[in-house]
């Protein structure tokens, strides 16, 4: 975590001259936590990205006075440094923006975790981050800043929720009505640090946040689930092919061949799993499927529909999806996980994956990562051995695993007596 009061605790230099930077001020441009400072020796005024969040790996310094941005990374400057100079230039002046704030205990030293963002998948995995700081800095209460949207998820143990009205779509937008009141709310603590909202947080219960537990192996009854997209088909061939012809608005042909590969997949796999529960989930209803396979997708997501989502995932043995943030929940509560991956998203490798074993063996088996170009047929082959035989890969690796958590368990007891 970051102190933001009663210092700034950031150090940077100004990228004219190299001189140390004078922090000033914080500014809440939303996704971005920054800091105005000032260099004594060019007298230059700097917004200074705070590594928070995606500005950890790529942070990013803008000159408004110059209209000069520099950026640590030339990869991430079309959808990370280019709209967040344009944000700070184009203010939403005069645009209010509602932010309702839950308190359920006085706390003078905190830590604020921002969870704003313009991707789902992003606003989610910083959420995650709440756990790590309500078990390891307890004596911070912990101040939540999110989107609407996600508020259904918020595990208890904060102390205070900011829930903010900014649609995904405005999420890169700078509004300097909210920057004003979060500044003060600030004022009420003697202590603030901002959180480092780690892109991906390692170590987190996702039934803390969801209030739906994970997949039983026990249970006999099961689903085997499609996690359905209509941007990002299951289908061989050129993803930049794709791209622009969902922009051109004729998506259905694909939707329609993805319809048949799903289709197709499960026939093979009712051979094997006779009493299994078909399903297909995830958002848009282009096309239908067979009486026999349940059909889940939903329009719109709602607090409602997303609850009733989880426990979709819960019940499957193992959900299939194209890689994306659509497979986040999905791979975090299911059994067992495959992810499809188009070309282009290799570079994006388990990104999409809320790994919920810890044990790296049972990891590499329950998580795989296929290319997008396989076909029905060889899918279904890998589906059925990786269902059948999780019983007797858990067995093999069972000695191995009872002799950790025993060597754990005597050190517990070491330590505590």
């Amino acid at each position: 975590m970051i102190k933001i009061k009663p210092i700034i605790d950031h150090k940077s230099t100004c990228p004219h001259c190299g001189s140390n930077l004078e922090p000033r001020r914080l500014l809440w441009q939303g996704i971005h936590v920054c800091v105005v400072s000032a260099c004594m020796q060019c007298h230059a005024e700097i917004i200074d990205d705070l590594p928070v969040g995606q500005s950890k790996y790529t942070p990013c310094q803008f000159d408004k006075k110059v209209n000069k941005l520099f950026c640590a990374s030339r990869d991430t400057l079309p959808w990370f440094g280019i709209p967040f100079a344009d944000s700070i230039k184009n203010p939403q002046q005069n645009v209010h923006i509602p932010m309702k704030i839950e308190k359920f205990n006085d706390r003078k030293k905190v830590i604020i975790l921002n969870c704003i963002d313009y991707l789902y998948g992003h606003s989610l995995l910083k959420l995650l981050n709440i756990e790590r700081h309500l078990k390891e800095n307890p004596e911070f209460g912990v101040v939540l800043i999110i989107p609407t949207l996600l508020r259904w998820m918020v595990p208890l143990g904060v102390s205070e929720i900011w829930s903010v009205e900014i649609p995904l779509s405005r999420g890169r937008n700078y509004y300097p009505d909210l920057d004003e009141q979060i500044q003060k709310e600030c004022k009420r603590f003697d202590e603030v640090s901002v959180s480092r909202a780690y892109s991906h947080p390692l170590y987190f219960d996702i039934s803390s946040f969801t209030r739906v537990q994970k997949h039983d192996f026990k249970g006999e009854d099961f689903r085997i689930t499609f996690i359905w997209r209509e941007d990002r088909p299951w289908l061989r061939g050129n993803p930049f092919l794709f791209a622009i012809m969902m922009k051109a608005h004729v998506p259905k042909v694909f939707l329609l061949m993805q319809n048949r590969k799903v289709t197709r997949l499960y026939k093979k796999l009712k051979k094997h799993f006779p009493h299994a529960i078909f399903t297909v989930a995830g958002m848009g209803k282009t096309s239908s499927f067979p009486h026999w396979i349940d059909d889940q997708r939903a329009i719109i997501f709602d607090e409602e529909a997303e609850r009733k989502m989880c426990r979709t995932y819960a019940e499957s043995r193992l959900v299939i999806g194209v890689h994306g943030s659509n497979m986040l929940l999905p791979s975090a509560h299911a059994g067992l996980t495959i992810d499809l991956m188009p070309e282009d998203r290799w570079p994006n490798f388990a990104q999409d994956i809320l790994y919920q074993e810890q044990d790296t063996r049972m990891s590499s088996y329950r998580y795989r990562y296929l290319p997008l170009q396989i076909t029905p047929k060889l899918l279904s082959r890998i589906v059925v051995l990786q269902i059948q035989g999780y019983p007797t890969f858990r067995e093999m690796m069972m000695p191995e695993l009872e002799k950790i958590k025993d060597t754990n368990s005597r050190r517990s007891e070491k330590y505590s007596g």
